[in-house]
């Protein structure tokens, strides 16, 4: 391998993969006023690359430079088959340290990829502070893709929130007219399948409501929220660690009939007596929020209440009604919406005799 990328460990990189990475960097760099251009090692199933390409734009010209980056990997790429290339890359706008624009992969045009990425520089500005955006394509057909909106690298799971509560109103704006067109972004807006993965919360579809923030919020006064909200986006992440991780994690969906779409759910290593009172607040404040389920888990304990009516199978367990009667006693909310036990839905038989089970968030 040339210079240009010496000292990367990329096992089984083919000779055109290793052409295409030499003749990306060397491409990058004739780009007026570019910064750093960098090639990584990355390993997961959700990139489909070995390596990944990362390119500092500068911060007054980073929309232009950003599309000549686009551009120009697009072309070389053209070289080579679609399935043949790391096609994985990096933006990062000079001056910022966790704030990361990244592609999955090429076969996008260049006019989605921007789109996302104004999308991607507007948000940041909305919530005054650094975000991490990872686009994939679908297939590779050009039209469909999937973005996932997460904190900066490195950045403290409070202060994610604490910008999303301080700026929620402009967020919610800026939401609204990109899925409306306001900005210009229909290429963004058709096709296109949207995931926030915060510290303890993980939405699909459009933005959450204020209230399903104000959740996340109030549980981390309980439990630490769970960081592996957004595992897989970066690939730096300790993947063994992350599923190992404690604490309250809130998942939501748009899809209001999606089978246990939304959900309170908090992991304990271990349950200890002292740990009762906080168990008991995170459920109450869970108990405000229409549609929520709740679940607390430990290898000892288990507390859990489900959002009536059940059409289906109740799991219940005396430390169910535990934590139902404690809520009582306490002036819960609204429990006639509520039910101790988990709801275990009948899904419907396929034609094979099996069950389609499985969320459809």
């Amino acid at each position: 391998m040339r210079d240009d990328v010496a000292g990367i460990n990329v096992d089984g990189l083919s000779e055109s993969q290793q052409q295409f990475l030499v003749e990306s960097v060397a491409q990058l760099r004739l780009i007026g006023g570019i910064g750093e251009v960098s090639v990584a090692p990355i390993s997961g199933a959700a990139w489909d690359s070995p390596a990944m390409i990362e390119v500092e734009v500068g911060e007054v010209s980073a929309e232009n430079q950003a599309r000549a980056v686009v551009e120009t990997l697009r072309r070389v790429s053209g070289k080579y088959p679609f399935f043949e290339v790391p096609a994985a890359f990096t933006i990062r706008v000079a001056g910022e340290t966790a704030g990361r624009f990244r592609v999955a992969g090429l076969g996008l045009y260049p006019d989605f990829v921007m789109g996302n990425f104004d999308y991607w520089r507007a948000l940041e500005k909305a919530l005054d502070t650094e975000l991490t955006m990872v686009v994939f394509a679908d297939d590779y057909d050009q039209v469909s893709h999937s973005r996932y909106i997460a904190p900066g690298y490195g950045a403290a799971a409070r202060e994610t929130i604490t910008h999303v509560m301080a700026n929620y109103e402009t967020l919610s704006t800026l939401s609204l007219s990109q899925r409306t067109g306001g900005l210009d972004l229909a290429a963004v807006r058709d096709s296109s399948h949207e995931y926030w993965a915060l510290p303890g919360l993980f939405a699909s579809g459009q933005l959450p409501p204020r209230e399903v923030f104000e959740l996340v919020d109030a549980l981390s006064r309980s439990f630490p929220l769970q960081e592996n909200a957004w595992l897989g986006l970066d690939y730096y992440f300790d993947y063994p660690a992350a599923l190992a991780a404690a604490g309250a994690l809130v998942r939501w969906t748009d899809n209001e009939a999606a089978l246990h779409g939304r959900e309170v759910a908090i992991n304990s290593a271990e349950y200890r007596d002292d740990e009762w009172p906080a168990i008991l607040s995170a459920a109450a404040d869970t108990a405000h929020v229409t549609g929520l389920d709740f679940g607390y888990a430990s290898p000892e304990r288990e507390f859990r209440f489900h959002t009536s009516p059940c059409e289906g199978t109740i799991e219940q367990t005396p430390d169910d009604e535990l934590l139902f009667a404690a809520l009582r006693e306490g002036g819960a909310v609204s429990l006639e919406r509520l039910a101790p036990g988990r709801c275990v839905p009948d899904y419907p038989q396929s034609r094979g005799g099996g069950s389609a089970s499985g969320d459809r968030s």
